[in-house]
């Protein structure tokens, strides 16, 4: 036998998830609050969906009906682990929509697709809702890592557990794979089953659409943005320097870049120092995307704030459509502060803001802008005024 249980994923998120927290309180005191219930099919008869007695009421009322402890804690549990990211995603209100969107489509089409004989049976559980959030996930964070717990036994001969991680696409592809092929069977009465088979697969193809179409607007205003910023940038950064250099000099590039990104994964430091050392003579070279952003962090980390400004500057001017942009600009503002030039600092913050709406480092170059140098300004201004007051006449 084997079982598997999903533990964590490894994206944390910015804000509380609130609007989650409240559907599983409202979920878990629905369920205690009728768990007593000596009537509680009649219950379920009043508030579940019913295919073949058709109510707007019961498809909003049945996603918070649970038929036993664990229907509520395994829907509860992947609402909680994935749902927590989307509404940091999405935010609050937008998420919640979502949700419930989500449970009242799954509800529909499942009506859909269930065959003659069960479209009498009421139909209860967040199941259809909590789809569509794992198929949301699975468009919006395919490259997550899930950590999964696992049981393995053969009687008393062979027993194993431990932990495995698993790309949430993959994870989330065979597990709709799965729902499909089993609402397939349950459709054609192939099979019976107490489990809306179908009411899962609607859900998880309405949050992957839903999922799709935000990141498809997102990209959108993503690039729009950033053309919109170009000219903010080249004031900041300036623009790309583009210098004539010999065949040996080109030579001597090509060998240097090729020997930092065949370190890079071996020794990242080492292959940051030699960076560092090449753009003192070649200032200009630009290693492919994610290496470039590699280096400049090193750098960055290590203290070499003069050249990690340099490796993120070149890396902003000759990739500043790429995801990583957002965050080199902020390292960027943080270098400035340090060296004092608060005004351009400012410009790469506000450059975040403006341009950026959608990053993640948005809250903090927001922080940066409002507060942090503000306070800067407050301060600098009350020492000046004390030079004043303390100095001769």
């Amino acid at each position: 036998m084997f079982f598997f249980f999903p533990l964590r994923d490894e994206f944390r998120v910015k804000r509380f998830p609130f609007v989650v927290l409240s559907i599983i309180i409202v979920n878990v005191l629905v369920f205690l609050l009728n768990a007593g219930n000596s009537d509680y099919q009649g219950l379920v008869m009043k508030y579940g969906f019913i295919p073949s007695n058709f109510s707007v009421r019961t498809l909003f009322t049945s996603m918070f009906l649970h038929g036993s402890i664990m229907h509520l804690a395994f829907n509860m549990w992947y609402l909680w682990l994935l749902g927590n990211n989307i509404e940091d995603r999405w935010n609050k209100l937008p998420f919640l929509l979502f949700y419930l969107s989500a449970g009242i489509f799954s509800m529909l089409l499942y009506s859909a697709l269930v065959p003659g004989e069960a479209a009498g049976i009421p139909t209860i559980g967040a199941s259809g809702a909590i789809a569509g959030v794992l198929g949301a996930y699975a468009v919006l964070f395919p490259k997550s890592r899930i950590t999964f717990k696992y049981f393995v036994w053969l009687f008393i001969f062979f027993i194993r557990f431990g932990e495995f991680k698993l790309y949430a696409a993959v994870w989330l592809l065979l597990w709709f794979v799965q729902q499909a092929f089993s609402t397939f069977l349950v459709a054609r009465g192939i099979t019976i089953s107490s489990v809306a088979f179908g009411a899962h697969f609607a859900g998880f193809l309405f949050g992957v659409v839903i999922g799709l179409g935000t990141k498809l607007y997102r990209e959108a205003r993503f690039r729009e943005n950033v053309r919109l910023g170009e000219n903010v940038l080249y004031n900041l950064l300036g623009s790309r320097n583009y210098v004539t250099r010999t065949m040996e000099e080109y030579g001597e590039i090509e060998t240097a870049k090729s020997i930092i990104i065949s370190n890079l994964e071996r020794n990242r430091d080492l292959a940051s120092r030699h960076y560092g050392d090449i753009i003192e003579k070649y200032p200009e070279i630009v290693l492919p995307e994610k290496a470039q952003y590699a280096v400049a962090e090193t750098l960055y980390r290590s203290g070499e704030k003069e050249k990690a400004y340099i490796a993120f500057r070149n890396f902003i001017l000759s990739f500043n459509f790429s995801k990583l942009a957002d965050n080199a600009l902020l390292a960027i503002g943080k270098i400035l502060m340090e060296k004092e030039d608060y005004q351009k600092a400012r410009y790469a913050f506000l450059q975040i803001v403006l341009f950026y709406p959608y990053s993640d480092t948005y809250e903090e170059a927001k922080y940066y802008l409002e507060k942090h140098l503000p306070e800067i300004s407050f301060r600098n201004s009350m020492e000046g005024q004390d030079e004043k007051l303390n100095g001769p006449f």
